[in-house]
């Protein structure tokens, strides 16, 4: 019976050409040496899926996804990789079988089942027991129907102080018992974590049980101001708040056809929104939103629209998200009166579903709204503003919608005419042009991944850089991201590069994703394309397949190459450095606090004088 060993699955991948097995679900087209198509992955209308016949490899320029044969199998179908192998084997005419033998057992699967042997005896006791007949009120009264009881697997934890031990101490070990983070053990004394709490089973995205959130519901726990109205579980070995999200499991499905998802704070808004027709909404479990969540959302959604409470703390938290997906697509629904978007759906039935379809607006509409002076009577203040809201205008590609927010700033600042604040984003928008690459129009590099130009005798072709291919849909790259995708193109080809660039302890890639791949890249002993991509998995493999299909560049190299591609990622580093400051010195302005206004204006002072500004 055939293992799946790394030869034999090289094998399989070798004895097919990708471009055959892809053209059987796709329609591809011959596009100078590889083939272009619609991508089956998000929707789009202009082609931007290209396919290297020569690589063996397939990415998307339009959503990022990437990978070879296998994966493209798996996606599409969304089928196990074996499946995937075998169903390639299959088209080769290879011989297979699967090894069927048991996986090794998962260390932590003790866990799993206690969780999911918990999530069975909540629900039970919500479902089936006169406490739970009380509860089940309560919930009712708050719009919780029994529909929705079972579709979110809500169950019920006694007030008795060991119910859940007592359960199930017989069927696990003590250590299983603790590390879970449902059983306390304490001096002298055993007890559960969760007591006299409504249950919300959190599952990961495979549909297991990981952790909890429970509410108290009861009327003397809820007059008691010492108990916390929700308790969430603790770390533990299979449960991270850092990156779980809930209902991700029942919304993923949802989410890749959409190819958006709503981002909310709490599971009750999520409950809300699946009661008014949003299936693709998840929330984040006692924690704010977090890069780990955003790399695990990646894989699913290409937009990312912000739904949070509507008080000042949760318009806060927009603020806060908008800085993490700043480089990603993003709406924010404004929640009114200051509701949750719970509360808003008990005060307005029927409403919320409207909302978040048709209430969206831009990042910067937001941001004008959020960020706006309390006191506009003062000139600096104005001036301080615009200094603010100015390059996050010019920034957007649409100069319509650039006219649109200009007039809606002169509108807000009763100092300055429409001429005067146009003047000032004209200034940024120059600034943001600059720090584009030329090439910073819809585009891919010529990799072969499309028609090369019409050859001109008399063009000046740069010595580093090979002119891109224009291709509507791809996504568009700032200057710094180019330069990222070169870097790693030159030390995935060239290890003087990458043990150049390894050598500087404190360097960073700009962007997180490119970050990723370097870390992996690191840890290797030699870097090498066959062997790199062995070793990638998520989304760094995605990011690998950008770097090759993205970059052309000529087989030399020389050392001002890499001088002026590491200068780019220090004008980058300290451009985010003095944006950061004068966020802080808005903010500082708006709360009075004077002491850090100056220290904040000093800072800026230098930073400028340090880039030479």
């Amino acid at each position: 019976m055939a293992l799946l060993d790394k030869v034999k699955i090289e094998e399989i991948r070798s004895s097919v050409n990708i471009v055959d097995v892809i053209s059987q679900h796709v329609h591809l087209s011959k596009a100078g040496t590889n083939y272009l198509g619609l991508c089956p992955f998000h929707g789009e209308k202009t082609p931007s899926f290209n396919v290297n016949s020569q690589k063996q490899f397939y990415h998307c320029f339009g959503c990022g996804k990437s990978g070879d044969v296998f994966k493209f199998l798996e996606d599409y179908k969304e089928i196990p990789f074996r499946d995937a192998v075998k169903e390639v084997a299959d088209i080769a005419g290879i011989p297979l079988e699967i090894d069927t033998r048991p996986v090794k057992d998962n260390p932590n699967q003790a866990i799993y089942d206690l969780h999911t042997q918990a999530a069975r005896i909540y629900h039970t006791v919500l479902t089936a027991t006169e406490e739970g007949a009380k509860a089940r009120e309560y919930l009712l009264n708050r719009g919780i129907s029994d529909e929705i009881i079972e579709k979110f697997n809500i169950g019920l934890s006694l007030s008795d102080n060991d119910f859940l031990y007592q359960s199930v101490k017989q069927k696990f070990e003590e250590s299983v018992l603790t590390n879970s983070g449902l059983i306390t053990f304490a001096e002298n004394r055993i007890f559960d974590s969760f007591r006299g709490r409504i249950m919300f089973p959190l599952n990961n995205e495979r549909g297991q049980v990981i952790a909890f959130s429970g509410r108290i519901w009861r009327s003397e726990d809820l007059d008691n101001k010492t108990l916390a109205k929700y308790k969430n579980s603790t770390t533990t070995p299979i449960f991270n708040k850092s990156e779980a999200l809930y209902n991700l499991d029942r919304a993923g499905k949802s989410i890749k056809k959409t190819h958006e998802v709503y981002l909310m704070e709490g599971f009750m808004d999520v409950i809300a929104a699946y009661e008014n027709g949003i299936s693709n909404a998840v929330a984040s479990m006692g924690t704010a939103l977090t890069e780990g969540h955003i790399r695990k959302l990646r894989s699913y959604a290409h937009k990312f629209v912000l739904v949070y409470d509507g008080d000042k703390a949760g318009q806060n938290a927009i603020y806060k998200a908008l800085n993490l997906l700043s480089s990603e697509d993003v709406e924010v629904v404004r929640i009114p009166d200051g509701l949750d978007p719970d509360e808003y759906n008990k005060a307005y039935p029927d409403a919320l579903g409207t909302l978040m379809t048709t209430g969206r607006m831009a990042p910067v509409e937001f941001l004008m709204d959020h960020l706006r002076p309390a006191n506009l009577t003062n000139l600096q203040a104005q001036l301080d503003f615009i200094d603010l809201i100015g390059p996050k205008i010019a920034a957007i590609d649409s100069l319509t919608a650039q006219d649109a927010y200009i007039k809606r700033l002169v509108e807000i600042l009763p100092d300055f005419e429409y001429n005067q604040v146009e003047s000032a984003v004209n200034q940024r928008r120059e600034n943001v042009i600059d720090s584009q690459s030329i090439y910073d129009e819809s585009f891919m590099f010529d990799d072969g991944m499309a028609p090369p130009p019409e050859e001109d005798d008399d063009a000046y072709v740069d010595p580093t850089l090979v002119a891109p291919i224009p291709v509507m849909g791809a996504k568009k790259l700032s200057q710094i991201e180019l330069s990222e995708l070169q870097l790693l193109h030159r030390m995935i080809y060239h290890p003087s590069v990458m043990a150049r660039v390894v050598a500087a302890n404190d360097f960073q890639f700009v962007h997180r994703r490119y970050q990723d791949l370097f870390e992996v890249m690191k840890d290797l002993e030699e870097v090498e394309e066959t062997n790199l991509v062995g070793q990638l998995t998520g989304e760094a493999t995605e990011t690998f397949y950008e770097v090759l299909s993205t970059v052309n560049v000529p087989d030399d190299i020389s050392d001002q190459e890499i001088d002026d591609l590491l200068k780019n990622f220090v004008k980058a580093a300290n451009g985010t450095q003095l944006q950061a400051l004068q966020d802080q010195l808005v903010q500082a302005k708006q709360t009075g606090n004077s002491a850090l206004e100056l220290q904040l204006t000093l800072q800026i002072i230098a930073q400028k004088q340090q880039d030479g500004v």
